[in-house]
């Protein structure tokens, strides 16, 4: 694909990380193989102290490649990482990636196409395509594409094209910034749909195509699928109390639909006799419809994976949901816990 286009100028990438060994240096190099507008690019990837060997991966491929800067995101908080990285920008538009992908050679330069070819957008991306090593990670991969899984969150439907919420690698025109601000850096999670709550209140569409291709690597442990999910309903609560209305309808679902459940149960016990058997109607529902949804993705996914994809989205509803209570309880401001801004950095959406 050949940019195309009067006056085009560079293009800057702002790539996330840290404590991403294994990912960084084939992530770093997807993104300076890419093809280029005629203005070029340039890469600043912001490092949040890096202590796992990462950093000294970094600082050998910007001695190879001019175009390549390093800078500190001492805080180690995503939303001070992408600000940072915008204050740095020089160029036209404004890819805000993470390590935890690979792109496709033709990404950036796709994306500057979609701007083209849709001056009403102030942003384009493509939908995700979630990738999982072993039978647990495939698993995700699966319950974070399907419906039943994500709700209508349109950016996570790998076939999607069209207007959606945001993006999840997106890339802006420079000048919505001046418009609408920065990352709010009080959020540690969820900044993301937080902006593009802003983004539509002003007025302003976020499109998405399967032209612009990426792959990401999603959490392939349930501890680390819990704990992420966990941190979203969290922070959801902060960005709920700051616009005192959900970007979406989906994001108070899952909350909503746990406290239901709990309450049959709670009810269900409480009944006399054979009525009591009545407390386990609505958890054994949505566990055979999870299952019966799980069976029918064997076709795709096989047998093992079918089986392992009810538990994946199990996983993500209750983390969400209990993380959400928490963030009402503690008022959706306080930070988890400290040392979270390693995990925090992996991932936007």
């Amino acid at each position: 694909m050949v940019f195309v286009g009067k006056g085009s100028s560079m293009l800057s990438v702002v790539m996330l990380c840290r404590n991403e060994r294994r990912h960084i240096e084939a992530c770093v190099r997807s993104i300076l193989d890419q093809e280029r507008p005629p203005e070029g690019i340039e890469v600043i990837v912001v490092d949040g102290v890096s202590d796992d060997g990462t950093r000294e991966i970094l600082d050998r491929l910007a001695k190879e490649h001019l175009e390549l800067r390093v800078v500190d995101n001492p805080k180690r908080i995503t939303p001070c990482a992408m600000n940072i990285g915008i204050r740095e920008a020089r160029g036209r538009y404004i890819a805000i990636l993470g390590a935890h992908c690979q792109y496709a050679s033709d990404y950036l330069t796709t994306c500057a196409v979609l701007l083209q070819e849709h001056p009403e957008v102030c942003c384009v991306g493509g939908p995700a395509v979630s990738i999982g090593n072993g039978l647990f990670g495939q698993a995700v991969a699966a319950a974070m594409s399907h419906p039943v899984g994500i709700g209508n969150a349109k950016h996570r439907y790998p076939t999607y094209e069209g207007y959606a919420e945001g993006a999840c690698y997106p890339v802006f025109r420079k000048e919505v910034f001046d418009k609408i601000g920065f990352y709010d850096e009080m959020l540690v999670r969820n900044q993301d749909d937080e902006l593009n709550y802003r983004l539509a209140k002003h007025g302003e569409k976020v499109f998405i195509s399967p032209r612009a291709r990426y792959s990401y690597f999603i959490r392939e442990t349930p501890s680390r699928l819990f704990r992420q999910y966990f941190e979203y309903g969290y922070w959801r609560v902060a960005v709920l109390r700051k616009h005192r209305i959900p970007a979406s309808f989906r994001q108070i679902v899952p909350p909503l639909f746990m406290a239901v459940m709990l309450s049959s149960v709670i009810v269900g016990l409480s009944l006399p006799g054979w009525w009591r058997l009545t407390a386990a109607a609505i958890p054994v529902l949505y566990g055979v419809t999870l299952l019966a949804v799980g069976v029918v993705q064997s076709h795709k996914t096989g047998w093992r994976v079918a089986i392992l994809f009810p538990v994946a989205v199990a996983i993500m509803h209750v983390a969400y949901a209990m993380g959400f209570v928490l963030g009402i309880m503690k008022k959706g401001t306080d930070r988890i816990v400290q040392s979270s801004g390693a995990e925090q950095q992996r991932s936007m959406s």
